[in-house]
């Protein structure tokens, strides 16, 4: 895998709180597909809706808990995310949920990946889990180093990949991830991913749980700095805290522009989270954090 730092994944993701996707302008607004079941999916059995569970999160398409797995809203990038969780399955991939097909709704039906999940609000990952957390992304991006999905729809684009792109997940934060103890023991939040550079995965992650994107009662620079050298050194990108820290702004304020012009074209899920505060929100973070850390970068 080529040095990550010379590949700043396109940016595209939410601020905390919200686990799903931003589309640009040039985007059209998903459409429920017709079908997207392979020769070997089995249509799962139809719950009762007393048997489902709201998921917390989920301010853009939505989540409900069955049983043992989960059921969520597609669209037309679906079978290409399925395509990636399967070839992900097969390469032994650890954390990532097993594809079921989709049920009589037209849901896709993933595995419930259980375990102790955040309040990035209020909680701070211990730095043993900041580092499991690095050294599992840097292993997903290493097992889609050979990925040629040729030219597939995904959640913000329609498009193969460019030169020294790989397959991002694209909302990798606390809030999309189930821990076991220290170990990273779920991923899930699937639907953003798509072609993309492995820095903005990383500096997404740097956001959220070092974090950034809010101040931390109790600690100081040197805190920070420290956090952020754990994370860039467990995933080996050699970046050093300021060009972490830079590239999770940079990330972020990109992010801020994608979900305005995703709410200018009538995006449902855009405009759900017009409702949380988009993208005012994370403008006011940007800002503020830009202050705090003492870097010099227009927030936009």
């Amino acid at each position: 895998m080529s040095d990550p730092a010379a590949r700043p994944c396109e940016p595209d993701g939410t601020e905390p709180h919200q686990p799903e996707g931003h589309r640009t302008a040039d985007d059209a607004a998903p459409h429920e597909p017709e079908e997207h079941r392979t020769a070997d999916d089995t249509a799962p059995h139809e719950p009762a809706p007393s048997d489902e569970v709201v998921l917390p999160g989920g301010n853009v398409g939505g989540a409900v808990r069955v049983g043992s797995t989960v059921r969520r809203r597609t669209g037309p990038w679906t079978p290409a995310v399925h395509d990636l969780l399967r070839h992900l399955a097969e390469r032994g991939l650890d954390a990532v949920p097993t594809v079921h097909g989709l049920d009589d709704r037209d849901r896709e039906v993933l595995d419930f990946l259980p375990g102790e999940v955040l309040d990035v609000d209020v909680d701070v990952l211990g730095e043993e889990r900041l580092a499991a957390t690095g050294r599992w992304l840097r292993r997903f991006h290493d097992e889609v180093t050979d990925l040629a999905p040729g030219r597939r729809r995904w959640y913000f684009v329609e498009r193969d990949l460019e030169p020294d792109e790989l397959i991002c997940h694209n909302d990798l934060a606390p809030y999309n991830i189930a821990y076991d103890g220290d170990r990273v023991a779920g991923v899930f939040d699937w639907d953003l991913a798509g072609p993309g550079r492995p820095v903005d995965d990383l500096a997404f992650l740097a956001w959220s749980a070092v974090p950034l994107f809010r101040p931390v009662p109790g600690t100081d620079a040197a805190w920070l700095t420290r956090r952020l050298t754990v994370l860039d050194d467990a995933y080996g990108a050699g970046l050093g805290p300021t060009r972490l820290a830079v590239a999770a702004l940079e990330r972020l304020r990109t992010a801020a522009g994608r979900i305005e012009a995703g709410q200018a074209a009538g995006d449902a899920g855009m405009l759900r989270l017009a409702e949380a505060g988009e993208p005012a929100r994370t403008r006011t973070r940007l800002a503020d954090a830009r202050t705090r850390l003492g870097l010099r970068l227009d927030t936009g």
